[in-house]
This record gives C-alpha cells, structure tokens and sequence, in this order.
C-alpha cells in the first residue's frame, strides 16, 4: 500500500523540478547572448581606445598634429575625433551596463538552480522510497520499473564512455599543433639546405625533425588511447582504425647530398600532411562524437522522465 502523502508530496515536488526546466533554459540564453554582447563589448572598446588615441596625438606635439597644423585644419580635426571618442565612450558604457545586468540575471538562475539541487535530491529520495514499497508489495508495474531503470544505466554508463572518447580526442588534438609547426619548419630548413644553406640549415632541420619525431611519438600514444576508448562505442559510427603515416628516415644524417636531401624534403612534406590530415579527421570525429554526447543526453533525459512519471503515476 503507498500513502497518499506520499504521492502528494511526489506530485508537488516533479511539478517544482518542471520550473527547474524553465530555469536553465533562461540560463542558457542568457549565457548565449552575453558571449554575443561581451564580443560587442572588447569591440567597441578597442574602438574607444583607438578614438582616444587619435584625440592624445592631436592634443600632443606628433607628426599627425603638425601637418593638420600646417594645414590648418588641426582644431576642427581635434574637434571632430573628440566627438567620434565621446560617441563610443558613451556607446561602450551602455554596453557594459547590458552586459553587467546579464551577469546579475545569470548569477540569480544559478543561485535558483543551486536551491533546485536540494529538491532534486528530496525527489529522488522519495522515488527511491516509492519503488521500496512497490518492491515489498510485489506489485505489477515493477517489471516496467526495473526495465526503466535497467535503461537508464546502460545509457549513463554509455554517456560515461563517450565522454572518455571526447577526453582521448581532445588529448590527440593538444598534441598535433606544435608537431606541424615543427614540421612546417623542418620543411622550410630542408628546402634551404637544398639550395645550398650549409651546416647551419643542416643543423636547424635536424633539430626540429627530432622534435617532431619525439611529437609523432606522443601523438601514436594518445591515438593509442583514442582508439581503445572507441572500441567501446558503437561501431557503425566511430570505427576504431584511424590512419596516420609518419614513416621517413633521416638518411642525411650519414650522407650529404642533393638527392638525399629532396628524399628528406619530401618525407617531411609527406609527415606534415599526414599530420595535417590527422588534426582534420580528429575534430571531425570529436564533432560526431559530441553529437552523439547530445543524443544521449537528451535519450536519458526522455528515459528518466519516463520512469519517474511511470513511478507517480502507479
């Protein structure tokens, strides 16, 4: 048997938890629109500084101040940048009192989010409490109960796998950048050693194929991991096999000449597109990858909502 106080007291807390929906969804604008604003806003500060900028070097004794002197025209172009300053003093000013009463209406969501948790938590316990005395009763619908929540864990433990993936992705793509600006400067230094530049190009496209061999090496390493963590996801849409080809050797390091060093060249040119490549086609994956995140997450989202209006409701 469940009390009616129970089920009350489920009901007024889901229909408080509805207003938490309401909350973050005004959060969520609010946040968008201040990036927007706070661009607008280091915009048309750099624009009131450059205007103030432009009044400071009529007012002082600089080249722009002489030749308007010299043309007469010094006091109505001081006039004039005077005014275009003042117009975007007054135009950021008004920006910033926007964006400061977003921050205020942003803080307020979140101090009301903060005090949604603790009712989370009563609601959760209350729920727990219901299936308790469902259990104990035996009753029809835990079937139903059980398999919802059976649901809910495997997609949370999927979502727990996903975001390893993304965590593998982003450690691979922290690594790739200075790897290509190695390479891009080893190609650079192999084409002057070709023409002719000598022990000192010799040495710097030695130093920076070294450092991009030891990059390469970190990169295999988080792919390594990447592709471990993509064998548990689903297969049909992010397979584990990722190619990438970084094999060169470094045959000048015995022999000195021409045709060695367009061999070199041209493996280097060879690593740097690889590389390239591989950057490319892991922020496309971690694209897809955050997608799939989303879909998730809004499935748990139905899910859970499904199995606490299936508990209520019993």
């Amino acid at each position: 048997m469940i009390p009616d106080s129970l089920n009350v007291e489920l009901l007024n807390i889901s229909q408080k938890l509805e207003n938490r929906k309401q909350i973050a969804q005004k959060l969520q604008e609010a946040r968008r629109i201040q990036t927007s604003e706070q661009h607008k806003l280091e915009a048309t500060k750099r624009r009131m500084h450059e205007e103030f900028q432009d009044v400071k070097d009529l007012e002082t004794l600089t080249l722009k101040s002489i030749w308007y002197d010299l043309l007469n025209k010094k006091f109505t172009e001081l006039e004039r940048e005077q005014v275009e300053y003042y117009q975007a003093k007054i135009q950021f000013e008004s920006q910033q009192n926007k964006f400061d009463s977003l921050s205020l209406e942003i803080k307020s969501y979140e101090a009301q989010l903060l005090d949604f948790e603790t009712i989370k938590v009563q609601y959760e316990g209350l729920i727990q409490e219901k299936v308790t005395l469902l259990k104990e009763n035996n009753h029809p619908k835990l079937l139903d109960i059980f398999s919802k929540q059976d649901e809910l864990v495997k997609i949370d433990a999927y979502i727990k796998e996903i975001q390893e993936a993304i965590l593998a992705a982003e450690k691979v793509l922290s690594v790739i950048p200075k790897v290509i600006d190695d390479l891009k400067d080893a190609k650079g230094y192999a084409t002057w050693d070709m023409v002719g530049g000598g022990t000192m190009a010799t040495y710097l496209k030695r130093q920076k194929m070294h450092k991009a061999k030891l990059g390469i090496i970190e990169i295999n390493y988080a792919l390594d991991k990447l592709r471990r963590e993509l064998k548990d996801l689903k297969p049909d849409l992010f397979p584990a096999e990722i190619k990438f080809n970084t094999s060169w050797e470094f045959a000048d390091y015995f022999f000195d000449n021409i045709f060695v060093d367009m061999e070199i060249r041209e493996r280097i040119l060879e690593a740097y597109n690889s590389t390239l490549s591989l950057f490319n086609s892991i922020t496309l994956l971690k694209e897809r990858v955050l997608a799939e995140k989303n879909i998730q997450q809004l499935l748990y989202q139905a899910t859970e909502s499904d199995f606490r209006k299936l508990v209520e409701q019993v």
